[in-house]
Protein backbone atom coordinates (compact mmCIF):
# COMPACT_ATOMS: atom_id res chain seq x y z
CA UNK A 1 0.00 0.00 0.00
CA UNK A 2 2.89 2.30 0.78
CA UNK A 3 4.53 1.68 -2.65
CA UNK A 4 1.20 2.61 -4.54
CA UNK A 5 0.75 5.83 -2.44
CA UNK A 6 4.36 6.41 -3.27
CA UNK A 7 3.59 6.13 -6.74
CA UNK A 8 0.36 8.32 -6.70
CA UNK A 9 2.18 10.99 -5.30
CA UNK A 10 4.81 10.73 -7.31
CA UNK A 11 2.35 10.86 -10.44
CA UNK A 12 0.39 14.19 -9.18
CA UNK A 13 3.59 15.68 -8.86
CA UNK A 14 4.55 15.48 -12.45
CA UNK A 15 1.45 16.13 -13.68
CA UNK A 16 2.33 19.91 -12.70
CA UNK A 17 5.29 19.62 -14.52
CA UNK A 18 3.60 18.87 -17.98
CA UNK A 19 0.61 21.14 -16.97
CA UNK A 20 0.97 23.67 -20.22
CA UNK A 21 -1.59 23.42 -22.85
CA UNK A 22 -0.43 22.19 -25.88
CA UNK A 23 -0.29 24.98 -29.27
CA UNK A 24 1.67 23.21 -31.42
CA UNK A 25 0.57 22.46 -35.06
CA UNK A 26 -0.19 18.42 -35.34
CA UNK A 27 -3.33 17.11 -36.01
CA UNK A 28 -3.73 15.24 -33.22
CA UNK A 29 -6.37 12.67 -32.31
CA UNK A 30 -8.24 11.62 -29.37
CA UNK A 31 -7.90 8.55 -29.66
CA UNK A 32 -4.86 6.54 -31.11
CA UNK A 33 -4.61 2.70 -31.65
CA UNK A 34 -1.35 0.75 -32.49
CA UNK A 35 1.17 -1.95 -31.17
CA UNK A 36 4.10 -2.34 -29.00
CA UNK A 37 7.22 -4.95 -28.63
CA UNK A 38 8.73 -5.04 -25.12
CA UNK A 39 12.25 -6.33 -24.79
CA UNK A 40 13.23 -6.59 -21.27
CA UNK A 41 15.27 -7.04 -18.44
CA UNK A 42 14.34 -8.87 -15.27
CA UNK A 43 15.65 -9.94 -11.75
CA UNK A 44 14.09 -10.99 -8.82
CA UNK A 45 15.21 -9.16 -5.32
CA UNK A 46 13.69 -11.94 -2.29
CA UNK A 47 12.90 -10.38 1.38
CA UNK A 48 15.56 -12.53 3.13
CA UNK A 49 18.89 -12.28 2.24
CA UNK A 50 20.08 -14.57 5.08
CA UNK A 51 17.88 -17.33 2.92
CA UNK A 52 17.54 -16.21 -0.48
CA UNK A 53 19.75 -14.30 -3.07
CA UNK A 54 19.58 -13.01 -6.74
CA UNK A 55 21.24 -15.54 -9.08
CA UNK A 56 21.32 -12.95 -12.34
CA UNK A 57 18.96 -11.49 -14.99
CA UNK A 58 16.66 -13.28 -17.69
CA UNK A 59 16.21 -11.74 -21.12
CA UNK A 60 12.43 -11.67 -22.16
CA UNK A 61 10.05 -10.31 -24.69
CA UNK A 62 6.38 -8.94 -24.63
CA UNK A 63 3.76 -8.07 -27.10
CA UNK A 64 1.23 -5.14 -26.72
CA UNK A 65 -1.98 -3.88 -28.57
CA UNK A 66 -2.25 -0.26 -26.79
CA UNK A 67 -4.24 2.83 -27.66
CA UNK A 68 -4.35 6.21 -25.57
CA UNK A 69 -6.97 8.92 -25.19
CA UNK A 70 -5.44 12.42 -25.02
CA UNK A 71 -7.66 14.65 -23.09
CA UNK A 72 -5.37 17.42 -23.66
CA UNK A 73 -2.46 18.28 -26.45
CA UNK A 74 0.21 17.41 -23.81
CA UNK A 75 -1.79 14.28 -21.84
CA UNK A 76 -3.01 11.34 -22.67
CA UNK A 77 -4.28 8.03 -20.51
CA UNK A 78 -2.92 5.06 -22.05
CA UNK A 79 -4.26 1.29 -22.04
CA UNK A 80 -3.73 -2.37 -23.92
CA UNK A 81 -3.74 -5.44 -23.06
CA UNK A 82 -0.80 -8.10 -23.97
CA UNK A 83 0.87 -11.19 -23.52
CA UNK A 84 4.62 -10.82 -21.88
CA UNK A 85 7.44 -13.20 -20.65
CA UNK A 86 9.60 -12.47 -17.54
CA UNK A 87 11.36 -14.34 -14.45
CA UNK A 88 14.40 -14.58 -12.52
CA UNK A 89 17.31 -16.52 -10.87
CA UNK A 90 17.12 -17.52 -7.52
CA UNK A 91 19.99 -19.01 -5.22
CA UNK A 92 18.47 -20.92 -2.29
CA UNK A 93 20.99 -20.79 0.46
CA UNK A 94 19.24 -21.81 3.46
CA UNK A 95 18.72 -25.78 2.94
CA UNK A 96 15.93 -25.82 0.82
CA UNK A 97 13.93 -29.13 -0.48
CA UNK A 98 11.49 -30.92 -2.32
CA UNK A 99 9.91 -34.16 -3.64
CA UNK A 100 9.68 -34.99 -7.38
CA UNK A 101 7.53 -38.40 -8.61
CA UNK A 102 6.23 -38.69 -12.44
CA UNK A 103 8.15 -35.85 -13.75
CA UNK A 104 6.64 -33.28 -11.18
CA UNK A 105 6.43 -31.94 -8.15
CA UNK A 106 4.93 -33.62 -5.25
CA UNK A 107 3.72 -32.91 -1.78
CA UNK A 108 4.94 -34.31 1.19
CA UNK A 109 1.18 -36.13 1.81
CA UNK A 110 1.84 -37.63 -1.60
CA UNK A 111 4.92 -39.43 -0.15
CA UNK A 112 3.16 -42.03 1.87
CA UNK A 113 2.58 -44.75 -1.12
CA UNK A 114 5.03 -44.61 -4.79
CA UNK A 115 8.08 -44.19 -5.85
CA UNK A 116 9.54 -40.46 -5.39
CA UNK A 117 12.93 -38.85 -5.15
CA UNK A 118 14.21 -36.01 -3.20
CA UNK A 119 16.12 -33.61 -3.95
CA UNK A 120 17.70 -30.05 -2.14
CA UNK A 121 17.23 -27.37 -4.63
CA UNK A 122 20.27 -24.91 -5.06
CA UNK A 123 19.29 -22.06 -8.17
CA UNK A 124 16.31 -21.86 -9.63
CA UNK A 125 15.67 -20.02 -13.14
CA UNK A 126 11.84 -19.14 -13.10
CA UNK A 127 10.22 -18.28 -16.68
CA UNK A 128 6.92 -16.96 -16.43
CA UNK A 129 4.35 -15.92 -18.89
CA UNK A 130 1.80 -13.69 -18.34
CA UNK A 131 -1.49 -11.51 -19.72
CA UNK A 132 -0.12 -7.72 -19.39
CA UNK A 133 -3.16 -5.24 -19.09
CA UNK A 134 -1.32 -1.56 -18.31
CA UNK A 135 -2.67 1.89 -17.92
CA UNK A 136 -0.74 4.59 -17.86
CA UNK A 137 -0.57 8.86 -17.65
CA UNK A 138 1.76 10.11 -20.99
CA UNK A 139 2.90 13.55 -20.56
CA UNK A 140 4.36 15.15 -23.27
CA UNK A 141 6.12 18.25 -24.55
CA UNK A 142 4.98 20.29 -27.23
CA UNK A 143 6.90 19.33 -30.84
CA UNK A 144 10.04 19.89 -30.92
CA UNK A 145 10.77 19.53 -35.09
CA UNK A 146 9.35 15.95 -35.62
CA UNK A 147 9.33 15.16 -32.24
CA UNK A 148 7.82 15.19 -28.86
CA UNK A 149 9.26 13.78 -26.00
CA UNK A 150 7.83 12.12 -22.82
CA UNK A 151 7.32 10.74 -19.35
CA UNK A 152 4.81 8.04 -18.47
CA UNK A 153 4.40 6.25 -15.40
CA UNK A 154 2.61 2.81 -15.80
CA UNK A 155 0.69 0.66 -13.37
CA UNK A 156 1.27 -2.75 -14.84
CA UNK A 157 -1.24 -5.66 -13.60
CA UNK A 158 -0.14 -9.03 -14.69
CA UNK A 159 -2.39 -12.00 -14.65
CA UNK A 160 -0.64 -15.27 -14.11
CA UNK A 161 -0.61 -17.80 -17.53
CA UNK A 162 2.27 -20.36 -17.06
CA UNK A 163 5.38 -20.88 -14.77
CA UNK A 164 8.41 -22.78 -15.39
CA UNK A 165 11.75 -24.03 -13.98
CA UNK A 166 14.65 -24.94 -14.36
CA UNK A 167 16.37 -26.36 -10.94
CA UNK A 168 19.88 -26.90 -9.93
CA UNK A 169 19.98 -29.87 -7.37
CA UNK A 170 21.53 -32.24 -4.89
CA UNK A 171 20.11 -35.78 -5.50
CA UNK A 172 19.92 -36.89 -1.24
CA UNK A 173 20.40 -40.46 -2.49
CA UNK A 174 24.04 -40.13 -3.87
CA UNK A 175 24.97 -36.30 -2.84
CA UNK A 176 25.26 -36.24 -6.65
CA UNK A 177 24.62 -32.98 -8.72
CA UNK A 178 21.46 -33.25 -11.56
CA UNK A 179 19.45 -31.00 -12.77
CA UNK A 180 15.42 -30.39 -13.12
CA UNK A 181 14.49 -29.00 -16.17
CA UNK A 182 10.75 -27.34 -17.31
CA UNK A 183 8.81 -27.84 -14.44
CA UNK A 184 5.79 -27.07 -14.25
CA UNK A 185 5.56 -24.32 -10.62
CA UNK A 186 2.10 -22.50 -12.12
CA UNK A 187 0.24 -23.71 -8.86
CA UNK A 188 3.13 -22.11 -6.72
CA UNK A 189 3.33 -18.76 -8.23
CA UNK A 190 0.49 -15.33 -7.09
CA UNK A 191 -2.32 -14.82 -9.48
CA UNK A 192 -1.32 -11.54 -10.09
CA UNK A 193 1.79 -9.62 -10.42
CA UNK A 194 1.37 -5.63 -10.40
CA UNK A 195 4.66 -3.45 -11.10
CA UNK A 196 5.12 0.33 -11.71
CA UNK A 197 6.97 1.06 -14.67
CA UNK A 198 8.92 4.68 -14.81
CA UNK A 199 9.75 5.66 -18.45
CA UNK A 200 10.93 8.60 -20.77
CA UNK A 201 11.00 8.34 -24.21
CA UNK A 202 9.71 10.02 -27.52
CA UNK A 203 7.12 9.83 -30.40
CA UNK A 204 8.63 10.37 -34.28
CA UNK A 205 5.56 11.54 -36.38
CA UNK A 206 5.32 10.15 -39.36
CA UNK A 207 1.90 12.22 -41.29
CA UNK A 208 -0.63 13.19 -39.34
CA UNK A 209 -0.48 12.11 -35.69
CA UNK A 210 1.07 9.04 -36.81
CA UNK A 211 4.15 8.50 -35.01
CA UNK A 212 6.73 6.01 -34.06
CA UNK A 213 7.44 5.80 -30.53
CA UNK A 214 9.86 4.52 -28.02
CA UNK A 215 11.22 4.69 -24.78
CA UNK A 216 12.79 2.80 -21.55
CA UNK A 217 12.03 2.58 -18.38
CA UNK A 218 12.39 1.16 -15.03
CA UNK A 219 10.00 -1.41 -13.78
CA UNK A 220 9.54 -1.52 -10.19
CA UNK A 221 7.63 -4.50 -8.15
CA UNK A 222 4.57 -4.05 -5.83
CA UNK A 223 3.44 -7.11 -4.85
CA UNK A 224 4.96 -10.95 -4.39
CA UNK A 225 5.94 -12.94 -7.23
CA UNK A 226 5.59 -16.22 -5.61
CA UNK A 227 3.04 -18.00 -2.83
CA UNK A 228 3.68 -16.54 0.56
CA UNK A 229 4.17 -20.04 1.58
CA UNK A 230 5.19 -22.65 -1.13
CA UNK A 231 3.19 -25.78 -1.53
CA UNK A 232 5.86 -28.08 -2.40
CA UNK A 233 9.24 -26.54 -1.00
CA UNK A 234 10.69 -27.40 2.22
CA UNK A 235 12.55 -25.82 5.02
CA UNK A 236 14.93 -27.93 6.78
CA UNK A 237 13.45 -27.43 10.23
CA UNK A 238 12.58 -30.84 10.81
CA UNK A 239 15.73 -32.64 12.11
CA UNK A 240 17.89 -34.58 9.74
CA UNK A 241 18.52 -38.69 9.51
CA UNK A 242 22.07 -39.38 8.18
CA UNK A 243 22.51 -36.06 6.73
CA UNK A 244 18.95 -36.14 5.07
CA UNK A 245 16.74 -33.39 5.84
CA UNK A 246 13.32 -35.12 7.21
CA UNK A 247 9.80 -33.27 5.85
CA UNK A 248 10.16 -29.90 7.56
CA UNK A 249 7.29 -27.37 7.22
CA UNK A 250 6.54 -25.72 3.87
CA UNK A 251 9.21 -22.35 3.02
CA UNK A 252 7.67 -19.22 3.21
CA UNK A 253 8.67 -17.07 0.77
CA UNK A 254 8.68 -13.67 -0.62
CA UNK A 255 10.25 -12.03 -4.39
CA UNK A 256 9.58 -9.39 -6.30
CA UNK A 257 10.18 -8.49 -9.76
CA UNK A 258 12.14 -5.82 -11.50
CA UNK A 259 13.90 -4.85 -14.27
CA UNK A 260 14.39 -2.41 -17.55
CA UNK A 261 12.19 -2.40 -20.32
CA UNK A 262 12.45 -1.16 -23.64
CA UNK A 263 9.47 -0.18 -25.73
CA UNK A 264 9.32 0.42 -29.79
CA UNK A 265 5.78 0.55 -31.30
CA UNK A 266 3.74 2.77 -33.66
CA UNK A 267 0.40 4.47 -32.80
CA UNK A 268 -2.23 5.85 -35.58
Amino acid sequence: MKKILAFSVLLLFCSGLFAQESTGSKDMKNFRFGGTVLPSLFWYKPDNLKKFASNGTVVKFGVLINGEYSFSGNFAIGFGIGLASSGGKMTFTDTTHYYFSDDALIKVTDTVTGKYAHYKLNNRTYNASYFLLPISLKMRTNEIGYMRYFFQPTLNIAVRKKVRANDDLTDFKNLVSTQQTNLDITKDMNFLRLSATISAGGEYYLSGSTALVFSIGYDYGLSNVVKGTSDYLLRADGGHKQHVPTDGSNLPQKFTQNGVILTVGILF
